[in-house]
């Protein structure tokens, strides 16, 4: 884990989510790339080093759940991934189980965004 600034990957086609994941995030706290679509997020975290992913579940390309499969690959289930959805079916709840992944729900709270990232990452330093 690296010191704050934290490195942020958010992945989200909808552009007015780009503002606003951008404007939740500013502060200095966090440095966010943003892409929009799930190809982009693999490929800009097989380039760069995050500290955390911040993933939509339905994308183009690969989906929020891809994406984080392959991060479980590579950096295991300690790494923090949350997906943003609007759902919450028991399969979906199992499949984040099943990725070690945390969620959040669509409309996002972006005033308490940056509070929640915060707190899992300094959960996942223990």
């Amino acid at each position: 884990m690296s010191r704050m600034p934290w490195r942020v990957l958010v992945a989200d086609d909808d552009p007015t989510v780009a503002l606003l994941s951008r404007a939740a995030l500013a502060g200095g706290d966090f440095i966010p790339t943003v892409v929009d679509n799930g190809n982009d997020a693999l490929t800009e975290f097989r380039q760069q080093a995050f500290d955390i992913a911040l993933l939509d579940v339905e994308m183009p390309g690969l989906d929020g759940f891809e994406v984080c499969a392959a991060i479980r690959q590579s950096h295991g289930a300690g790494f923090p991934v949350v997906l943003v959805t609007g759902r919450s079916d028991p399969a979906f709840i199992e499949r984040t189980q099943v990725l070690a992944a945390d969620y959040i729900a669509k409309p996002v709270n972006w005033a308490s965004l940056a509070g929640l990232l915060r707190t899992l990452l300094e959960a996942s330093r223990v």
